[in-house]
């Protein structure tokens, strides 16, 4: 064997130290575990499931094929760790953005409702619609969203808190149901956004910008009919 050969050997090795470099004082096996759950989460939105390979995300995380099994079981395992922690982050996001009940009137407080699930839905749905495909990893991410301090079912629960606290202060009915005001609102934005996917009016820099350039006479309508069943 030549030594380029051994270089090359060897060479998963040195990257996966190089990984590591940065990690000083920190727990490197947390630290790995993370760094590939980032890689596959990039290469899952540039390129989708459809041809995603250990050996391609070892590369990418430049650590050898072997790493990744001391982490997960199998790349379906790491895949939906990857997605299920990208939608608590949406999550996340989105509960610390919902607004304060009597910080504003309550039409203004329903259109940011609406703009954060349009938000949250352009980028939620094409993390779940890439599972389409294999609905056993659908199920295992669907099951692993909806468990912690992060689960997306809390999104929905931000939702009736805030409308619940309104009805507290006079703001909104009490003869209306908030869990329904939230089914409408919450389907009426993934109907919005699953129409602009399709239409090509929502692009993917709308989806990453959390379909900010719609503007507020777009979705006024649905702002109204909001308003009139909530309002006193």
């Amino acid at each position: 064997m030549t030594w380029p050969d051994r270089e090359w050997l060897y060479r998963p090795v040195a990257r996966r130290a190089r990984v590591l470099r940065d990690q000083q004082g920190s727990d490197q096996p947390q630290a790995l575990r993370r760094h590939l759950v980032r890689v596959t989460q990039r290469l899952l939105a540039a390129h989708g499931l459809t041809g995603l390979t250990t050996r391609g995300i070892a590369r990418e995380a430049e650590v050898s094929d072997g790493v990744l099994y001391n982490y997960f079981a199998d790349k379906d395992e790491l895949v939906v760790a990857a997605l299920a922690e990208q939608m608590a982050e949406l999550s996340a996001r989105f509960r610390a953005r919902v607004p304060v009940a009597g910080q504003q009137d309550l039409r203004t407080g329903l259109l940011l409702l609406v703009r954060l699930c349009i938000g949250f839905q352009a980028e939620a749905l094409p993390v779940l619609s890439g599972l389409i495909s294999r609905p056993d990893l659908f199920h295992r991410l669907i099951e692993q969203v909806h468990t912690g301090d992060q689960a997306a079912q809390l999104i929905w629960a931000r939702i009736v808190d805030y409308l619940d606290a309104e009805c507290e202060l006079g703001n909104v009915t009490t003869e209306i149901d908030t869990h329904a005001v939230t089914h409408v609102l919450f389907g009426a934005a993934q109907l919005q956004v699953l129409a602009g996917m399709m239409s090509g009016s929502l692009g993917p820099a709308e989806v990453l910008h959390g379909a900010r350039t719609l503007d507020d006479d777009a979705l006024g309508p649905l702002v109204t009919l909001l308003f009139r069943a909530c309002r006193p």
